[in-house]
């Protein structure tokens, strides 16, 4: 085994134990150390992560990218005085744009347009009901796509959501409309 992927193994083992998932850092990391063996590099440099960052993607994500190599160079420099950490603020980062906020007519107008969207099919009934569901409760789309008939308690008027975005379980209150 390499020694940045035996660094990767101890990085990942460190920060996982204090409660981070590093699903997508993962695959990032295993696949700049991939880059670097190819090129025949045995250290972090930070031309060869301005390289990586940039290599096989658009600017929008050149930043992360970069950010995380960043991250994983820190700890590998503690072992390797070759280690170079990329300095920050190379690329600008990419900022979501702002959210659209529906009107209160304009989902109206969205939810009565659905049925008509697929006639004869459930699909155009089930586009409406998942809307309303996410414009009534303030949901995340993949919480709500997550939801299992056992999740809704209907003596309540709450839904359970399981495993949300940082994998706590909370309730909501439907309203008795909803």
């Amino acid at each position: 085994m390499s020694t940045l992927l035996a660094s990767l193994e101890q990085y990942l083992a460190l920060r996982r134990s204090l409660g981070f998932k590093l699903s997508s850092q993962e695959s990032r990391l295993r696949k700049f150390i991939a880059y670097a063996q190819a090129r025949g590099q045995h250290h972090i440099t930070a031309k060869l992560a301005v390289e990586w960052a940039e290599h096989q993607c658009g600017p929008r994500t050149w930043s992360s990218r970069l950010s995380t190599v960043r991250s994983f160079s820190r700890h590998v420099a503690l072992t390797d005085p070759k280690t170079e950490v990329p300095p920050s603020g190379i690329f600008v980062p990419q900022r979501r744009p702002r959210p659209f906020i529906y009107s209160d007519e304009q989902v109206a107008d969205l939810l009565s347009a659905m049925p008509r969207l697929h006639p004869g099919s459930f699909r155009g009934v089930t586009y409406h009901y998942f809307f309303g569901l996410l414009a009534s409760t303030g949901m995340r789309f993949s919480e709500a796509a997550r939801l299992l008939r056992e999740d809704a308690d209907m003596d309540t008027g709450t839904l359970t959501i399981r495993e949300t975005k940082f994998g706590k379980s909370r309730y909501i209150p439907l309203h008795r409309s909803t």
